[in-house]
This record gives C-alpha cells, sequence and structure tokens, in this order.
C-alpha cells in the first residue's frame, strides 16, 4: 500500500510539473507571435530588440496567469494549523509554486518597481502607499499587510508560513507605516512591527514578535540597538541644553 501512494505522489508531481510548463508555454504564445511578426520584416535589428521587449511580455503574461490561477481555484491564505496532506495544503503549494517560478521569470527583475506592488496586490497583500519593495521573497500574500512609506530591503523575506510536526502553521505578518526591514532580514509568521520601527540588515524577526512603535532592532538572537534605547530614551542634546 506505501509503495502505491509512494507511486501515485510520484505521478501526480510529474503531472503538476507538465502542468506547470505548459502555462509557461502559454504565457510564451504572446511573445511568439510579436517576434514572429518582427522575423517577417527581415531586420536583424529589430528583430534583437522583439526578443528583448518579447521577454517582457512573456513575464508579465506569465503573471497574469498566476493571478487568474489563484483566483480560478479560489485560494486564499488563511490564518489557522493545516496538515501537510490536506486538500488546503495542497492547494497552498500548487500556488506557492506557481510564484516561485515567477521568481525565475520576472520577478527578480521588477524589485523595487511599482509593478512588483500590483502584483502582490492582486495576489491578495495589503500594501499601503508609497512602499518600497526591493525583493522578491514575499510569501503568502492574503495575510501580509505593509503600510504606508514602509521599506522592504534588498532580499529580506516576509513569510507567513512554517512547517511544524507535520502541519502547516500560517500567521499574519504585519509591517507599520514608515517601517524598514532591512537587507537581508527575515521577518516570520505572526511577527508585526509598529509604526517607524526598524529591523536592521541580516536580523531575524522571530515568530510572534512585536517591534514597539519607533524602536530599532537587530541581529539573530534579536536585540534592541544601544543607539536606538539611547535616541528612545534620552532627549535630544538641543532640548538638554535649553533646559540647563
Amino acid at each position: 500500500m506505501t509503495r502505491v501512494l509512494d507511486a501515485g505522489l510520484r505521478l501526480a508531481a510529474f503531472l503538476y510539473l507538465v502542468f506547470q510548463f505548459l502555462i509557461v508555454g502559454l504565457a510564451l504564445l504572446p511573445a511568439a507571435l510579436m517576434i514572429r511578426i518582427f522575423w517577417n520584416l527581415g531586420s536583424i535589428p529589430l528583430l534583437a530588440l522583439a526578443l528583448g521587449l518579447g521577454y517582457l511580455v512573456f513575464g508579465i503574461t506569465y503573471l497574469l496567469l498566476v493571478i487568474a490561477i489563484k483566483h480560478l481555484v479560489f485560494f486564499r491564505s488563511r490564518e489557522g494549523v493545516y496538515p501537510f496532506m490536506s486538500a488546503y495544503a495542497l492547494q497552498w503549494a500548487f500556488v506557492g509554486s506557481l510564484v516561485n517560478l515567477a521568481k525565475l521569470v520576472i520577478l527578480s527583475h521588477l524589485k523595487g518597481m511599482p509593478i512588483l506592488n500590483t502584483f502582490y496586490r492582486a495576489m491578495g497583500a495589503r500594501i499601503g502607499r508609497n512602499v518600497l519593495i526591493n525583493t522578491c521573497n514575499l510569501f503568502d500574500f492574503d495575510v501580509l499587510e505593509i503600510g504606508d512609506d514602509a521599506f522592504i530591503g534588498g532580499d529580506a523575506v516576509v513569510i507567513g508560513h512554517a512547517g511544524e510536526a507535520g502541519r502547516l502553521h500560517i500567521r499574519p505578518v504585519r509591517i507599520g507605516p514608515r517601517c524598514t526591514v532591512g537587507q537581508s532580514s527575515i521577518v516570520f509568521p505572526g511577527a508585526t512591527m509598529e509604526e517607524r520601527s526598524v529591523l536592521g540588515a541580516l536580523s531575524l524577526l522571530p515568530k510572534g514578535r512585536t517591534l514597539p512603535a519607533g524602536t530599532v532592532w537587530g541581529g539573530n538572537p534579536l536585540r534592541q540597538l544601544d543607539g536606538a534605547k539611547r535616541a528612545h530614551d534620552e532627549p535630544p542634546a538641543f532640548v538638554a541644553e535649553a533646559t540647563d
């Protein structure tokens, strides 16, 4: 029975791989049609330009297909605990794998651009105004909230899920207005950054942890930075001089 189940899972994985690359082929269709038009013109410079533009058309088309598929399968990240072998976890893995391929295809080229925010919003994330996202390592969009004027640094990871004891745990992540997530830092499920809080570069914000408003933190394990603590606790120098 175990061998039959194992063989069935391997077959399902292979069939999904075939489906995934059929989606890639479908996304290539508009670009291929455009390139064919320029090919028929017989101009090498125009064909070269068409190849470059065709890649962009392919990437945008793939993103539109990912958005459409997410809504067609009625998937939405929801806070909770789910067995790995459940319909919900399979939907989560299915949509997540399409997004992971999108990172390789196009998202890594869109870091820091408004179109990246548009894609995340279309996938369910709540992203405020004037938010700069310099990473494509965002996950579990429906439970992700980023406030106005926030900054997410290069290659930072913001993740709303964790696998524990054979179960998928999904918890919301909230990054408040004017917050900063430093380069290559990680924000784990259930974490909250209150307004104007800062997570330094190469730091880890653990599961369920809250950074108070206006404070600066860094490191792994996480600690409040001394300079930030003094700035928070002590009055500015010009205030101290005025009161002497």
